[in-house]
């Protein structure tokens, strides 16, 4: 038998499906999805790969075959098969690529090439430095970081030493996630025997090793590790023990934890009117076992979480499982403790904050049918489910929720294949759905659900906007209107608390010279160095280039040095100057960047009734906090000016999003908006909380000006450190996409062009906007003009991505 399969080896020339023998004593093992080791290669490496599908015969000549097993799990079934076929071809991807979203992170086998010294008689410095450092580091070194002990290439002196016998290659397995395993004990003694060996013992003067055996009476089967803590004793006492006959110990599989699980279970709340109304005809569709897709659009706080939770229990009531998919700024603490809470351990947890362990073993949970709830980010959408019943998509609008690596899928076009191909319930919700959503929605394409009333029928919170240019003819030159101080002093007044929102971390902007207008900028990027104020740096947020801050201009050497703009460090040394008395913490990457750093400042800030957050987007979402009852935006203009026909649609969505942060409880709460732009039709609806009214002058804008949803939008990118290749290189894939101007459809080529940022990490960035009906009837043309670009030695070095349906901004 013959197995098709897919080399973990990433490199475009090998985007194919490999033929391999099937040893006869592995032909019962070999099946779909496994996971095997196989010869690849001139050299025979060794290399994982996944089956993708049996077949008798094969045309291959000098057939090789697979090695072994490289591991129990199976990551394919024959739905995932489907889905890896269907993005390959919806997004340009390699078959690697695919497998790579759909399986656990890490979680597969490397084979490390590995130089071992033979002999120390050698002739050459070269040959002889080699020698000297495999000698160091215990006689043997993985090859790329011998080499990365030498400036110049040393490939052909390695080569010459394994030729004359002075070195050799061999291939280590290096194993990425997989189980956690620890070493427990337990009795092996019966009860009956116990008092008169703990007697025994004392006599014998061994209290440590009675002390264990007391503890594991009480616990029945307990880590060496918490044996040896709790009792005080030692391994050598748990030794003595085993050798006695007194306890065995082995190794046992265990979970890593996810946070901590003390919630107290919940129960179903009692649904409004609007919210059973909601939750009816969704759970009819559940029951009836056929795709079927809606909207819910709900106002911030109006309960639709109480609503998603009600229809996953009917759907695991059913015997069917359920994906409920949040933004990842949104998976907070406050979040994963609700679903567990109602679902206790029946949930899994999927999001970027885990470990590869933690993934591998949340992953291992789902594939096991330990779960039959995932609740997280963007790639739980491929949890490992048999029969997926419903998948919830909450903040719907966010912008996260298309991928930024390959493969670049948009998260709602793979959740909808597969509850096609599942039968389930697809359910869409936001207070500010995307623009395209609500049209489809409009035009038959889902059956569009509202909820127009908070839960607690509450008032949606008054939004007061404030025009920063009268704050400037006042002579406030602070970042903080006279408005927003104001309200901020009658909320400490009144215990209460406040959440500041700006859209930027850092202390400034960026760092200008007085005297002759030199701005620091990054030398990697096209872009200005953001101040930290507290590390006393400039920090490049694409790059991570750090350099000390200028005290005087390195340019004249003058010592103005200005700081301009504001960022999330700034609001609060401000906060700390108007309010000297007031508690703060701040949310942004910089104080979110440890592991559980998130969880940790929002328990700080509910427990210890902390009194102003300042955040960046983290702020915006997924809180739930009563005694907030006053949200200040530092400044709304930052999301208008960008490069993105979405701009407007942003600017609405973030702010209804962070102004409904306040007042969710029984208080009322209160927004205040800072802006240069008062009058701007997004701001003013947003002030209304009028989704629609935007809703209807956006779709105009739209449909004149031929954007999403009337056309389909393609980006494709070139970068590379020549600038003039790299343009050439994009005008040459333009000229071999002149056949989108012969498709049956309208369309329209735009550029190239430099990109907004033109620089990223030391490459330039040219970018081509394609326009169409349908982006899937351009692919081939597409795909073969970047294979030609590729194929071209004068463009080896420039890098081509194509991305449907882009984030533009």
């Amino acid at each position: 038998m013959i197995a098709e399969i897919i080399v973990n080896y990433k490199s475009k020339k090998v985007d194919k499906l490999f033929d391999y023998a099937i040893p006869e004593e592995l032909l019962s093992m070999v099946v779909l999805g496994s996971c095997v080791t196989v010869p690849f290669g001139r050299a025979n490496k060794p290399k994982e790969g996944y089956v993708f599908s049996i077949k008798e015969k094969s045309s291959a000549k000098n057939l090789k075959s697979i090695l072994n097993l490289s591991r129990k799990d199976k990551i394919i079934d024959e739905k995932q098969k489907e889905l890896i076929k269907w993005m390959r071809d919806k997004y340009l991807v390699t078959y690697l690529d695919a497998v790579r979203a759909i399986a656990p992170s890490g979680a597969g086998i490397n084979h490390e090439e590995w130089i071992e010294l033979i002999s120390h008689d050698v002739k050459g410095s070269t040959a002889k430095e080699i020698v000297r450092i495999l000698s160091e580091n215990g006689g043997a070194m993985e090859i790329n970081r011998l080499m990365g002990h030498f400036e110049a290439n040393i490939s052909s002196s390695i080569s010459l030493l394994q030729k004359n016998g002075k070195v050799q290659t061999v291939f280590k397995e290096c194993q990425g996630a997989g189980d956690k395993v620890i070493r427990v004990a337990e009795l092996a003694i019966d009860a009956e025997s116990i008092f008169h060996t703990l007697e025994i013992l004392e006599k014998s003067n061994a209290p440590v090793q009675a002390k264990m055996l007391d503890i594991l009476t009480e616990c029945g089967r307990l880590s060496l590790a918490d044996l040896v803590h709790f009792s005080g004793g030692s391994y050598n006492a748990l030794k003595a023990l085993e050798k006695k006959g007194y306890i065995k110990t082995y190794e046992m599989t265990v979970l890593r934890e996810i946070g901590a699980n003390s919630t107290k279970p919940e129960k179903p709340k009692k649904l409004t009117d609007e919210q059973e109304k909601v939750l009816s005809p969704l759970c009819d569709a559940a029951k009836n076992g056929k795709y079927k897709k809606y909207l819910l659009h709900g106002v911030t706080g109006s309960g639709k979480t109480e609503v998603y939770m009600q229809l996953i229990s009917e759907v695991v009531k059913n015997g069917r499982q359920a994906i409920m998919l949040v933004p990842e700024i949104s998976l907070t603490p406050q979040t994963v403790a609700r679903f567990r809470a109602r679902f206790s351990d029946d949930i899994a947890i999927i999001h970027s904050g885990l470990s590869l362990g933690e993934r591998y073993d949340q992953w291992k949970k789902i594939r096991e049918g330990k779960a039959n709830i995932v609740v997280g980010a963007r790639s739980a959408v491929f949890a490992p489910f048999c029969d997926i019943g419903a998948i919830i998509i909450d903040e719907e609008h966010e912008r996260s929720y298309k991928s930024e690596m390959s493969p670049r899928y948009e998260t709602h076009e793979v959740a909808e294949f597969r509850a096609k191909q599942y039968g389930a319930v697809l359910l869409l919700a936001s207070a500010t759905p995307l623009v395209t959503s609500y049209y489809k929605a409009q035009n038959g394409k889902m059956q569009l659900l509202t909820m127009e009333k908070r839960f607690n029928n509450n008032r949606m919170p008054k939004v007061e906007i404030v025009d920063l240019r009268h704050e400037l003819e006042k002579g406030n030159r602070s970042i903080l209107s006279e408005s927003l101080v104001s309200a901020i002093s009658e909320n400490l007044n009144n215990k209460k608390q406040t959440i500041l929102f700006l859209n930027r971390r850092g202390y400034s902007t960026f760092v200008s010279c007085r005297s002759c207008g030199f701005v620091a900028e990054c030398p990697n990027c096209s872009i200005s160095l953001t101040y930290h104020k507290f590390s006393d740096t400039l920090k490049c947020h694409y790059c991570g280039y750090t350099v000390s801050n200028y005290k005087t201009c390195p340019e004249c050497g003058s010592k103005y040095i200005r700081y301009f703009g504001g960022g999330t460090q700034k609001v609060e040394e401000e906060i700390h100057r108007f309010f000297p008395n007031a508690t703060t913490i701040r949310m942004d990457i910089d104080t979110t960047s440890r592991k559980n750093a998130h969880e940790a400042i929002l328990k700080k800030f509910g427990e210890e009734n902390i009194d102003i957050l300042i955040g960046t987007q983290m702020v915006t979402k997924g809180l739930d906090f009563p005694n907030v009852t006053l949200v200040g935006v530092i400044s709304a203009d930052t999301m208008l000016n960008i490069d993105d026909y979405r701009a407007k649609e942003r600017t609405f969505s973030i702010l209804e999003q962070v102004t409904g942060r306040a007042g969710r409880a029984d208080l009322e709460g209160k927004s205040i908006v800072q802006t240069y732009s008062p009058e701007n039709s997004a701001i003013k609806l947003m002030q209304r909380h009028d989704y629609k009214q935007f809703y209807e002058d956006e779709i105009a804008v739209r449909r004149a000006m031929w954007y999403p949803p009337f056309c389909e939008m393609v980006a494709v990118i070139f970068s590379g450190k020549n600038e003039s290749v790299t343009n050439r290189c994009a005008k040459f894939f333009v000229k071999n996409i002149a056949d989108i101007g012969n498709q049956p459809q309208k369309s329209q080529i735009l550029g190239p062009i430099s990109a907004y940022i033109s620089k990223i990490k030391n490459k330039y960035i040219f970018r081509i906007l394609i326009k169409c009906e349908n982006s899937d009837m351009i692919t081939g043309i597409l795909a073969g003009a970047k294979s030609l670009c590729e194929e071209n030695p004068i463009y080896e070095n420039v890098s081509v991505i194509i991305d449907k349906n882009p984030n533009m901004g």
